[in-house]
């Protein structure tokens, strides 16, 4: 199973794809999207990662990138990627146990820990932003609405 329901190389999904896909949650989606755009001042752009993950829209930032978010049928799943020194700092972090938990199962690999939270409700949505603080620190007041 793909995480992300847009699978075909050849077809970059639309908004109005995305908007239809992800259905009731989209106003977490506009959420998420907002929170990164407003603080970090960049825009995302759709890349297809191989049919196993298929498209997902990608945040970098200094080349680096902060979350992917592959759409799927009412969710969504984020990735981000923590460094070892990320990791250390997610866990005394605010983040719930129970993705404290997914983090510390997690088995490093290449670059660090690959962290996958899926999104279906707006609980968690806040670990996603911390972890998303964790990963690029905001050099000022930081928004978390």
């Amino acid at each position: 199973m793909s995480k992300g329901i847009f699978t075909d190389k050849n077809h970059k999904p639309t908004e109005k794809e995305v908007y239809e896909v992800i259905s009731s949650i989209k106003p977490l989606w506009e959420d998420l999207i907002s929170f990164i755009e407003d603080n970090y001042k960049i825009s995302g752009e759709f890349k297809f990662y191989g049919k196993n993950f298929g498209w997902a829209l990608r945040y970098r930032k200094s080349g680096k990138v902060i979350i992917s978010i592959y759409p799927g049928e009412n969710e969504f799943m984020v990735q981000i990627i923590l460094n070892g020194e990320e990791v250390k700092n997610a866990l005394k972090s605010d983040i719930s146990s129970e993705t404290k938990e997914i983090i510390e199962n997690k088995e490093p690999i290449r670059e660090g820990k690959w962290i996958y939270l899926k999104v279906t409700s707006k609980t968690g949505l806040s670990d996603i932003k911390d972890l998303i603080l964790v990963r690029s620190p905001l050099k000022k007041t930081r928004k978390r609405e």
